[in-house]
């Protein structure tokens, strides 16, 4: 209908005469995109404070408004437990997070699985020396195994679960140790630990060219299969219509959501989010992170497993 008045206004006026009419269409577009546009808040879990928040994931804010004609602010968080806090308050609407924190949070509150960062050579292993004659997951029984800061998904549930797959029950049968990423290698050549467990690309990119053989030293024992993606989960408070646009707008602009992540700097102005090189942005859904799961479980954490 509104075409057709336009029709019939251009029979029967001039030009000079149509214009204020067209302008005040045109007008009243806008204001309903306005007036569409709604306010929200997002999270990225793993970076502490606003000022990284905007260095690394601004131009992905950027790129998120741009796709989608809404505005998005970002709201720093300190934890997962602070992340379900905001969430569950209605304090915040969508949040960047890991595997393992995803079913931390989707645990204590209604948030759910939109959108997955799905990037390649997301795995974890177990690394030994060659030179300890350690051949066989077996072979580690008794032995100190170091992982990463609880609550990483490649660096602590994921090996933990590669021990468990290969008949170790790592909550009973090795002596676990914590300890930070950049550390993990040099326990491991100094004999502190027999095995570390690592995601295994991140472990090949550790500068070893003060050791003799480099990786020829080592070997990855066992590795799992990919793991669920990292992602972007939505508040429960937010409408299905709402998740909907958002995701589908994600999916819509991929190629320009990517460029936005991979354009942020950390604090010496290099690229601050070069894991998630090769990235695609896929639709996902609770139940993918059922694995992740299952190594809450074999971590010793089964009030985070699945509930039957």
């Amino acid at each position: 209908m509104p075409m057709k008045g336009a029709f019939f206004m251009f029979k029967l006026f001039s030009p000079l005469k149509l214009f204020p009419a067209t302008l005040a269409v045109v007008l009243t577009a806008g204001v309903f995109s306005t007036a569409s546009a709604k306010d929200y808040k997002i999270a990225v879990t793993d970076i502490q404070g606003m000022d990284a928040l905007i260095s690394e994931w601004g131009p992905f804010k950027e790129a998120l408004e741009k796709a989608t004609g809404h505005s998005f602010e970002f709201f720093p968080v300190t934890s997962q437990t602070a992340t379900a806090e905001a969430l569950r308050s209605k304090k915040l609407d969508f949040a960047i997070t890991g595997p393992a924190e995803y079913v931390a949070i989707n645990k204590l509150t209604n948030a759910e699985a939109m959108i997955g960062l799905a990037r390649p050579d997301y795995y974890c292993g177990i690394v030994v020396k060659n030179a300890d004659g350690i051949n066989r997951v077996s072979d580690l029984k008794g032995k100190a195994v170091s992982f990463a800061n609880p609550g990483s998904t490649s660096g602590h549930f994921c090996p933990m679960q590669v021990l468990m797959d290969h008949g170790l029950n790592p909550m009973k049968d090795i002596k676990v140790v914590h300890t930070k990423k950049n550390l993990q290698h040099a326990g491991l050549v100094r004999g502190d630990t027999a095995a570390i467990g690592v995601k295994v690309s991140s472990w090949i990119k550790y500068d070893r060219s003060k050791e003799e053989n480099g990786n020829g030293d080592y070997k990855v024992l066992a590795r799992s299969g990919d793991l669920p993606y990292d992602m972007i989960m939505g508040a429960g408070h937010l409408t299905q219509t709402e998740r909907d646009e958002i995701k589908n707008a994600i999916v819509a602009n991929e190629a320009m959501m990517v460029a936005g992540i991979l354009a942020g700097l950390d604090d010496k102005g290099e690229m601050a989010n070069d894991k998630y090189e090769g990235t695609r942005l896929l639709p996902v859904d609770d139940s993918d992170y059922d694995m992740v799961r299952d190594m809450y479980i074999t971590a010793g954490l089964p009030e985070f497993g699945i509930q039957e």
